[in-house]
């Protein structure tokens, strides 16, 4: 085996962590020939990765030595509708759009300012996320408000969704889920609309009569419509804020 070439040598296909590879410590100063695991290898992998979480604005500032690294940007999910007529209902509020995109170095040197898309009040429009790189600029635009039923007992009456927001600039770019929309039942049962989703996860759940609407729970989803047939005023609940999500892989 000593004199053998390696595309002689038989092939393993079925690797395990265990396994010996032959490698060479400081080839640029002493050189020694030494063994290494497949473990300790995939080590080295595992920690030459690092994660940044971006909130508010700001500038990126990449790790040091930071070779590649995606960037997965998150809108702000839009607020539920509020209802203040005697009986109404509120649609939900769309979920945030997501970019994702796989930078170089040298793209983001030099254009690196961004801005997260902040927490919607109810009844408001969700905010845009940005991030600028060099050529391209992410865009995951914030959900779109809904709309109310007005004042009605009538069955089947309803207060609409938002739309979902959009995304431009990523490899991959996933619009938000719109809103679900508010039902009026009967003259005294009604549901508000359950938020939309992003593609973290949930919106505010759908609520029945006389309810404030739900908060959403995940980034940039949407709040939840809220929903009367008593008169009271009640409010839409928040869309939760966008977010910027890096990993850096380190040279």
């Amino acid at each position: 085996m000593a004199d053998t070439k390696i595309t002689a040598l038989s092939a393993l296909t079925t690797p395990t962590t265990d396994d010996l590879l032959a490698i060479v410590d400081d080839p640029a100063g002493t050189p020694v020939t030494k063994k290494i695991t497949l473990l300790n290898l995939l080590k080295l992998f595992v920690s030459n990765v690092t994660v940044q979480v971006l909130s508010g604005s700001g500038t990126y500032t990449p790790t040091s030595a930071m070779k590649k690294c995606l960037v997965i940007a998150v809108g702000g999910g839009a607020g539920g509708e509020s209802v203040t007529a005697a009986s109404e209902v509120g649609g939900g509020g769309g979920g945030g759009g997501t970019c994702i995109r796989l930078f170089t170095a040298a793209e983001i040197v030099g254009h690196d300012g961004y801005a997260v898309g902040a927490q919607a009040s109810a009844a408001t429009a969700g905010n845009n996320t940005t991030f600028s790189s060099s050529p391209t600029l992410l865009t995951a635009t914030g959900g779109a408000r809904g709309g109310v039923s007005g004042n009605t007992t009538t069955v089947g009456v309803q207060g609409a969704g938002g739309a979902g927001g959009g995304a431009t600039g990523g490899d991959l770019n996933i619009p938000g889920e719109p809103g679900q929309r508010g039902v009026m039942y009967s003259a005294s049962a009604a549901t508000g609309g359950a938020g939309g989703r992003s593609v973290f996860g949930a919106g505010g759940a759908e609520v029945p009569t006389n309810t404030v609407g739900s908060a959403a729970t995940a980034y940039g989803g949407g709040g939840g419509g809220a929903a009367c047939s008593d008169g009271t005023d009640r409010a839409g609940g928040i869309g939760t804020a966008g977010t910027i999500y890096v990993i850096e892989f380190i040279d």
